[in-house]
């Protein structure tokens, strides 16, 4: 056997067990992590096939047995359903971005964040070299949030910010809930409405499960209609994960569809995103150029239903 089609076979069959692997994180919550990578195996079995041909019908064989999974969780995101703004509406651009602690060049990516001219900001990992540039953002964007110690989150607003908390508030101002940056902004339509901001640890982490099962549980107790909430979710599509959060969060929608944002060299996983409640439709959603962060911002545009 030459090593070329050794290399094949290697490609299909490797791309082929790793992808089962992951399609069975729905049942084993550790494999789910593998999950994040299914375009790659997928890409890996297609990649083998020209190495493999000679051996046409097994390869072919083994190459659809591995793609199955690839499909079962890809194709359902790529089609799901986004609603759409009505034209004519209030529109609200939303700049999502995790600007790492250790962003190398922090004054670009803050100059990045101004020229995308968004309405509104939450950012990520604000507590590390990108700390100076919060005092240059509040130059530009008037209304801003505050953060207690510990706090690695922030949000800015051309209107005005009427409230805002670390953590959620219920009707008699008693806190509740993990800890989730939120603001409550005066929109141009008179209309108010709240964005939120949060960042989940890393998928291999058993505190990301707790922390999606607390969120979803806090949200399901305010009105969330007219919510926003954006951030570093550390969370593909392609994740059972992924997809008990948009169950859990209904009747909010991910208006992030594969719109992938790390690593900023070459961006193919999808972690960061941006939910809206039913009075938010979707009018564009796009992924900036590279930061300085190891992240790349992600802009998008909801108008009114």
């Amino acid at each position: 056997m030459s090593l070329v089609r050794s290399l094949g076979y290697l490609l299909i069959g490797g791309g082929c067990l790793a992808s089962w692997l992951a399609l069975a994180g729905a049942l084993v919550p550790p494999l789910d992590a593998l999950a994040s990578f299914l375009p790659v195996f997928g890409a890996a079995i297609l990649a083998g096939l020209p190495f493999a041909w000679r051996q046409r019908r097994w390869t072919i064989i083994a190459a659809l047995l591995g793609l199955v999974p690839v499909a079962l969780r890809l194709v359902p995101e790529l089609v799901r359903d986004v609603p759409m703004a009505r034209s004519g509406t209030t529109q609200v651009r939303v700049l999502t971005h995790n600007v790492w602690q250790r962003d190398d060049s922090p004054a670009d990516t803050a100059q990045a964040i101004l020229d995308a001219r968004p309405d509104v900001v939450t950012l990520q990992e604000v507590d590390g070299s990108f700390r100076p540039m919060l005092a240059a953002l509040r130059q530009h964007f008037v209304h801003g949030t505050a953060c207690p110690p510990g706090c690695d989150l922030a949000i800015f607003s051309r209107w005005p910010i009427v409230d805002s908390d670390y953590f959620l508030k219920d009707g008699a101002g008693r806190k509740f809930g993990p800890p989730m940056l939120w603001a409550r902004i005066a929109g141009p339509d008179r209309r108010p409405f709240t964005v939120m901001t949060l960042h989940y640890p890393r998928p291999t982490s058993r505190g990301q499960a707790v922390r999606r099962r607390a969120v979803a549980q806090a949200l399901a107790r305010t009105d969330r209609g007219s919510l926003i909430v954006a951030g570093d979710m550390n969370l593909t599509p392609w994740a059972a994960a992924m997809n008990a959060q948009d169950r859990a969060l209904a009747p909010l929608t991910r208006m992030t569809r594969a719109l992938s944002s790390w690593p900023r060299a070459f961006p193919f996983l999808p972690i960061d995103q941006l939910y809206a409640g039913p009075d938010w439709g979707l009018v564009a959603a796009s992924q900036l150029p590279a930061t300085g962060s190891d992240h790349r911002p992600l802009l998008v545009t909801l108008g009114r239903r």
